[in-house]
């Protein structure tokens, strides 16, 4: 029963940190960045000098990015790491096909309730 319990609090704190922490806006960026980069590279309109300076610059930003997400990722697991510790039956119920259904189920009944609280 407490398995139960610790599944719904990790999958609560793990949609908090994916909200809080802005996931979704790092993946945009890299979209947008991505496709910069691609109209610079192709573009032929823009001269080499400048693609040489701008290239760079994005492949920071995107670095900087997708570390920002490989972090938040990694936080994400160390929740569910650390109910691992606590419980030995948990891993065993996070990798079973009812802990997976039960995982979605309650990330979207806990994203529906918080829309509505939260509105």
């Amino acid at each position: 029963m407490s398995d139960y319990l610790y599944l719904v609090i990790a999958c609560i704190l793990s949609i908090e940190l994916f909200l809080r922490l802005k996931f979704m806006s790092y993946i945009n960026s890299i979209v947008k960045i991505t496709n910069k980069v691609f109209h610079v590279i192709i573009s032929s309109y823009i001269s080499d000098h400048w693609k040489e300076k701008m290239v760079p610059t994005y492949a920071f930003i995107l670095l900087k990015n997708s570390l920002l997400i490989l972090g938040i990722l990694f936080l994400i697991i160390l929740v569910f790491s650390a109910f691992i510790v606590l419980s030995s039956k948990f891993m065993t119920l996070i990798l079973s096909v009812i802990g997976i259904a039960m995982s979605i189920a309650i990330s979207i009944i806990y994203l529906k309730l918080r829309v509505i609280i939260f509105k």
